[in-house]
């Protein structure tokens, strides 16, 4: 089968049907609402549970026009993966309440899909893992780690520097409205921490005062117009700008510390960094990955790096987020191509036969 992660509309419904479910989370009552793809003609494929990044975000994650996880759950399905992908609680048709939720909540509703597709369709465990983008890929390593005989897990752009270092180079990569690491990026990854550790301690080494300039200094940099489809707003005072990073929204990815989670996670692993993205800044990222990996020794991750991709892997020429409006597709077909045939190997050997599938494998990746 050919991958064409390019046309969300595109439906060829004698390959694949899409199911609404009903699940409840891990961690207590709330029902959660998202959409099984499964094959028809596949009982039992690998399937992915799709966990999405920051934010109120629906199970297609609905995004500047864009419908990121419903082209990817397409594309899987063509390329012979099912997938279940699900509205985060509070949002859409799930239950719960988004504002008060942190990390362990997000696992939970994670490991409550996971076990519904196991428990309640049939689905062998083994062949069950997990896609997570951005914040998502936080979650789904951790989940992974929850979750013992997890068979695969893919970070799409997920954080393995930690959650104060991931912020900071990206705000300063906003701030700076280029790619270029120079003078200018390493001071304003320098003011980013010293704000992000005033806001998260309560009690700061420097006084009030200083911290409310230096937060009202750099607010007009990093919110603005070019900035709002990811931040939310095109401006912020600096008294906002510190209460921002005290807050509750930015609690899981504030708080993650890949060093603790990494070396729990017992299945193999594909990481995955475009070149351009400006919000898990690639750079970094590989590098810090890199290094976990060495220091954990395992040899079952895969680390690549796609050029001139942005954070919703769109082929792109700046990474900025005001791009994003004018990119006319969706999921560049290189990465999610990838992707299916490297979960395809990881179970294939699980499965009693398997069609072919097209992979056009990332030619700037390495492993």
């Amino acid at each position: 089968m050919t991958c064409r992660p390019d046309e969300p509309r595109r439906k060829d419904t004698a390959a694949f049907a899409e199911v609404p479910v009903r699940f409840r989370s891990a961690a207590g009552p709330d029902l959660l609402s998202g959409t099984l793809v499964m094959l028809s003609e596949r009982p039992d494929p690998p399937l992915a549970v799709l966990v999405s990044g920051t934010g109120p975000i629906d199970r297609d994650v609905t995004f500047v026009g864009h419908v990121l996880f419903r082209v990817l759950a397409h594309s899987l399905a063509g390329a012979g993966i099912a997938s279940l992908r699900f509205d985060k609680r509070g949002v859409g048709e799930s239950e719960g309440d988004f504002s008060s939720a942190g990390p362990d909540d997000f696992v939970a509703d994670v490991l409550g899909a996971m076990e519904y597709v196991v428990s309640q369709m049939g689905l062998a465990e083994e062949r069950v893992g997990l896609i997570g983008h951005s914040e998502g890929g936080m979650v789904a390593l951790t989940a992974a780690a929850k979750r013992p005989g997890t068979p695969f897990c893919v970070l799409l752009a997920g954080p393995l520097l930690s959650g104060t270092e991931n912020l900071a180079r990206s705000f300063a990569l906003l701030a700076r409205g280029s790619l270029e690491r120079d003078s200018t990026f390493n001071r304003y990854v320098s003011e980013v921490e010293t704000l992000v550790k005033a806001a998260r301690a309560g009690k700061a080494s420097v006084p009030q005062t200083e911290l409310l300039a230096l937060a009202a200094s750099l607010a007009p940099r990093i919110f603005n117009e070019r900035t709002e489809a990811i931040l939310g707003a095109k401006e912020l005072s600096g008294a906002e700008f510190l209460s921002l990073l005290s807050s509750p929204c930015l609690e899981t990815c504030l708080s993650w510390d890949p060093g603790s989670v990494v070396p729990l996670v017992g299945c193999p692993v594909l990481a995955v960094y475009g070149t351009n993205d400006v919000q898990v800044p690639a750079l970094e990222n590989l590098a810090a990955a890199r290094v976990l990996v060495d220091r954990v020794g395992r040899s079952d991750w895969v680390i690549r790096e796609i050029g001139e991709m942005n954070h919703a892997f769109q082929r792109c020429a700046t990474g900025m987020p005001d791009e994003y409006a004018r990119i006319d597709h969706v999921m560049a077909d290189e990465m999610v191509c990838d992707v299916a045939a490297w979960i395809r190997s990881k179970t294939e050997a699980l499965s009693r036969s398997w069609p072919g599938v097209e992979s056009a494998h990332l030619s700037t990746g390495r492993s």
